[in-house]
């Protein structure tokens, strides 16, 4: 026998969804506000000067990241609410829709956010190794 799929599963999906893409941005608010407190507040400190590289570094990275969250959840949003009757169910307008401007930015942001996290970190290796061997 052959179940139909109802909307019922399709919404509790998509509030899943949501849900836990709203968690990841709101833990990525704290460790944005914490990551500005620990770069702003440290050179008071210890008497040196703000090193507005890793604050502009960072803000480019949390915006990258607040705009691809913002258009997950806006897809999510048409997807399962405005096209939830598409002939594929939400997922097939979410592929049909992964074609168009917004899909190509929200692939955009999500891969160049990947690289200036990857490259800070292979940056912050290399002051480590091979700037300063030993330590």
């Amino acid at each position: 026998m052959v179940h139909a799929r109802g909307p019922s599963r399709h919404i509790r999906l998509s509030v899943l969804t949501a849900f836990f893409v709203c968690v990841i941005l709101g833990m990525l608010v704290i460790l944005f506000f914490k990551c500005m407190t620990a770069l702003l507040g440290s050179a008071h400190r210890r008497g040196e000067r703000i090193k507005w590289g890793l604050v502009s570094y960072t803000m480019i990275m949390f915006s990258l990241a607040t705009v691809f969250t913002g258009i997950v959840l806006h897809e999510l949003s048409v997807s399962y609410i405005d096209n939830r009757d598409f002939p594929d169910g939400p997922y097939g307008y979410q592929v049909y829709i992964d074609y168009t401007a917004v899909g190509f930015i929200r692939r955009t942001t999500f891969r160049l956010g990947n690289w200036l996290a990857d490259s800070l970190l292979v940056g912050d290796l290399f002051d480590a190794v091979v700037v300063r061997p030993g330590g």
